[in-house]
C-alpha cells in the first residue's frame, strides 16, 4: 500500500487491520478494511479501492447515477485527501459465481437456488438497461461521454489481435481476418443502446442475503467504472456467456424473454433480440480474449487464461449463428486461434 494512503488510514481507523484483497483486470489495488472494535463491539469492515492515481470524477458520478437509478452499488464511505483511492462499503465475498459453480457443475435443479439467483441477475441486468438508462437521459448530455460504439468494438478487435493472437500465441493471421472482426465490430454495436455496466459477470455480482431463504434473496454490483452505454444484450451477453460459469443454453431464451419483458425493450422481437445478443457475445468473447492474453503476456497473470477454453468453446458454438460467422471461424481455425494455448 502506498505510504501516503496507509497514513492516512492509520489517522482515521488506527488499530484497524488491513487486508488485501484478489483484484480485477485493472491496475487498481483493493484491501478490506477492519477498524477495531467500538465499545458495544460492533464493528464494520470496508474496502479500500486504490488507483494509484487520480480518481476520475467521472466513476464517482457513476456511483450517484446508479443509486439515483435505484440500483445496489458499494456506497462511497469517504474520499482520501492523498488523492487517488476511495473507501466503499463492504459488500461481503459471496460472489454469484462462488454461490452458484458447484450446482451449475454437478447439474442444475429446475428451481433451484442456482436458477433463481440468476432469475435476479438478469432481472438486475433489465433494470439497469432501463432505470440506468432513464438516470443517464436525466443528466446533461456530455459529448464526451465513452460509448460501446462500432470505433470501440473495433479497437477491441484490434487489441485481440495484437494481445491474443500475435503476442500470446504467435499466430500469423490469414488474409481478410481483420476485416472480417471489423464486421462483426460494426454489427455487434448497431441497434438500440442502454446504459450498461459493460463488466457484468458473476464475479461482479455480490450476493447479499442468505440464500437458504428465498424470499430473501438480493444482488449488489461491484466493478461499475467502465459503466457506458452500449448495445442493450451487452450485460445479458457479459452474464450468460460467463468466462467463468457454464450457464444451461436452456436457460438463454427463456432469460432473454425475461430480460425483454423487464427492460421493456421497443424491439422485443424474439428473433432480432437472439441476433443482437449473437452478435454481442461473439463480440465480447473475442474481446474477452484479447483481455486474457494481455493480462498473461504483460502482467504475467496467468490466472486469467483459465477462461481461454471456455471461451473458445462458446465462440465456436456461436459464430455459426450470425451471418458472415462462419467465414470468421474459419479464418480464426486457419490462423490457429481456436486451440488454446499451452
Amino acid at each position: 500500500m502506498r505510504d501516503a494512503l496507509q497514513r492516512e488510514l492509520e489517522a482515521r481507523h488506527p488499530a484497524a487491520r488491513i487486508e488485501p484483497l484478489a483484484g480485477d483486470a485493472s491496475t487498481r489495488r483493493f484491501y478490506r478494511l477492519r477498524p477495531a472494535r467500538s465499545g458495544d463491539g460492533q464493528h464494520r469492515s470496508l474496502v479500500v479501492m486504490d488507483y494509484g492515481e487520480a480518481v476520475a470524477p467521472g466513476d464517482i458520478a457513476k456511483t450517484a447515477l446508479f443509486q439515483q437509478a435505484g440500483l445496489r452499488v458499494p456506497r462511497i464511505e469517504h474520499v482520501f485527501d492523498c488523492g487517488g483511492a476511495l473507501l466503499l462499503e463492504d459488500l461481503g465475498d459471496r460472489t454469484l459465481e462462488q454461490e452458484v459453480l458447484d450446482e451449475l457443475r454437478s447439474g442444475p435443479e429446475a428451481d433451484g437456488p442456482a436458477r433463481r439467483l440468476y432469475d435476479l441477475a438478469v432481472d438486475l441486468a433489465a433494470d439497469i438497461a432501463r432505470q440506468g438508462s432513464e438516470a443517464l437521459a436525466a443528466e446533461a448530455d456530455d459529448p464526451g461521454r465513452s460509448r460501446l460504439d462500432a470505433a470501440r468494438f473495433r479497437f477491441e478487435m484490434d487489441f485481440f489481435l495484437e494481445h491474443y493472437a500475435s503476442a500470446l500465441m504467435g499466430c500469423s493471421r490469414a488474409a481478410g481476418l481483420r476485416e472480417a472482426l471489423h464486421d462483426l465490430a460494426d454489427r455487434a454495436a448497431s441497434g438500440p443502446q442502454v446504459l450498461c455496466h459493460r463488466d457484468y459477470h458473476s464475479r461482479n455480482l455480490m450476493v447479499l442475503s442468505d440464500s437458504s431463504n428465498a424470499d430473501s434473496l438480493a444482488l449488489a454490483m461491484v466493478d461499475i467504472q467502465d459503466a457506458q452505454p452500449g448495445p442493450d444484450t451487452y450485460d445479458l451477453a457479459s452474464l450468460l456467456r460467463d468466462a467463468y460459469v457454464d450457464v444451461p443454453e436452456g436457460w438463454v431464451d427463456p432469460f432473454l424473454e425475461r430480460f425483454a419483458r423487464r427492460a421493456r425493450l421497443e424491439d422485443a422481437g424474439q428473433e432480432s433480440l437472439r441476433r443482437r445478443f449473437d452478435l454481442v457475445a461473439a463480440e465480447r468473447m473475442i474481446k474477452a480474449l484479447g483481455t486474457f492474453g494481455f493480462q498473461a503476456t504483460s502482467r504475467s497473470q496467468d490466472r486469467y487464461l483459465e477462461g481461454v477454453p471456455r471461451t473458445l468453446r462458446r465462440l465456436t458454438s456461436t459464430l455459426p449463428r450470425l451471418d458472415q460467422g462462419a467465414t470468421l471461424l474459419e479464418l480464426l481455425d486457419r490462423s490457429g486461434l481456436l486451440t488454446p494455448p499451452r
